[in-house]
């Protein structure tokens, strides 16, 4: 009896040492893909501002450390400039809301990359880096989606269901973001990110127009049509100077002898021959 009583706390631990590890198997996916989620989504905003931050000042660097929407809302390196640090502020709370696009109705990993490509289309993601120059945002921007790329690759599927199931229920899984907060508006202050020497406070009352910071411009039949008719303006100005120019230069040249050699005798002046000899005068000198 008294061993019974010795085995049974070691044969009890045994069991739950077993059953705890099956049990987080069962729930580790879907556990492990929104922490890597979330995980994704501050590296992509670290990455949005650490740019803006050192861009608008030379001489400092955003700390490497501030991975986190706490760290970065503790960070105070704006100097006196007031209108960036409240864009900071305003920007690093709106974008702590896109882990909320994650772990609700869909799960699987084609939401995954949807709603992680969807942050570079925010319109609070645009307002933010619009001042930086285009070469600079389209760098961010692929740098971005590498970062979503690699997240992907890490991306547990284990649990996704068969793409025939989700076709089926398509139309029965409410969207992931349906819950979402709408995204903040614009704050007052200008971000313009600009040198240290150069820092003033501006006020705007509008947000850019949402678009693809790298998207090629969209060219329709009516720039073309533009196109044509200017190179055939300027084709058909060539052909005058270098054709029917020349021509009708030498015409009037032409005409202009014509009319020379038409001319009454009257009008002509006399010609006297150089080989005729002078009249005789002796009878007038008598």
């Amino acid at each position: 009896m008294s061993r019974f009583r010795l085995l049974f706390p070691v044969f009890f631990l045994l069991c739950v040492a077993f059953h705890t590890p099956v049990h987080a198997q069962t729930e580790a996916p879907a556990a492990a893909n929104k922490r890597l989620f979330d995980r994704t989504v501050d590296e992509l905003n670290f990455r949005t501002m650490e740019t803006v931050y050192d861009k608008s000042f030379t001489r400092n660097k955003f700390p490497v450390s501030l991975r986190t929407h706490q760290a970065r809302r503790q960070f105070d390196g704006f100097g006196t400039n007031a209108s960036l640090k409240k864009l900071f502020q305003n920007y690093n709370d709106a974008s702590e809301r896109f882990k909320s696009r994650f772990g609700k109705g869909r799960t699987d990993l084609a939401e995954f990359e949807k709603q992680l490509r969807s942050i570079l289309l925010d319109k609070n993601f645009e307002f933010f880096i619009h001042n930086l120059p285009r070469d600079e945002r389209v760098a961010l921007i692929r740098a971005e989606e590498r970062i979503i790329k690699q997240a992907t690759a890490q991306f547990n599927a284990s649990e996704d269901p068969a793409p025939e199931d989700v076709a089926a229920d398509g139309a029965a899984v409410p969207p992931a973001d349906a819950g979402a907060e709408p995204p903040v508006t614009a704050p007052i202050e200008d971000p313009a990110p600009r040198p240290e020497a150069q820092v003033t406070e501006t006020t705007t009352t509008t947000t850019p127009a949402l678009r693809a910071a790298d998207a090629p411009a969209a060219h329709d039949w009516l720039d073309y049509l533009t196109l044509l008719l200017a190179a055939t303006a300027t084709l058909l100005l060539a052909h005058i100077v270098l054709n029917v120019l020349p021509d009708l230069r030498a015409r009037l040249d032409g005409l202009a002898e014509e009319l020379e050699e038409q001319r009454p005798d009257l009008d002509r002046p006399a010609r006297r021959s150089t080989s005729a000899l002078p009249e005789d005068r002796y009878e007038d000198e008598q």
